[in-house]
């Protein structure tokens, strides 16, 4: 892609965050969609993330049929969780996963994610 692709598909669109790793992990594959806070990377290099206002992503979650489970991206030597404060942007290499999710630290999610093979 030549810019980055929003996961829904509409550009500015609001996307619906996860409950948990757990819960995750109990949907069956037919239910991956936008509305269980899952969106489907088409194979892209990296994840844009943005939160606006008071909102901030906690974790990233990435699955990949190979594996067959949901697991947590982390960051860094110390391994630390993927966190996107208030009104910040952050690209993260989700490089073999087919799907994402994020969960929220605010009870109103203004959170955009694009992908990217750039």
């Amino acid at each position: 892609t030549r810019r980055p692709k929003s996961a829904t598909g509409n550009d500015g669109h609001l996307i619906t965050g996860s409950v948990s790793l757990a819960k995750l992990n109990q949907l069956p594959t037919a239910s991956f969609n936008a509305t269980n806070g899952c969106y489907r990377t088409e194979n892209q290099r990296y994840a844009h993330i943005s939160c606006s206002g008071s909102t901030s992503v906690t974790n990233l979650y990435a699955y990949n049929y190979a594996m067959g489970f949901w697991h947590e991206i982390v960051t860094g030597s110390s391994n630390s969780s993927v966190v996107v404060g208030n009104n910040q942007h952050q690209i993260v290499d989700i490089n073999g996963a087919d799907w994402v999710a994020i969960t929220s630290g605010s009870g109103v999610q203004v959170v955009t994610l694009a992908f990217s093979t750039f």
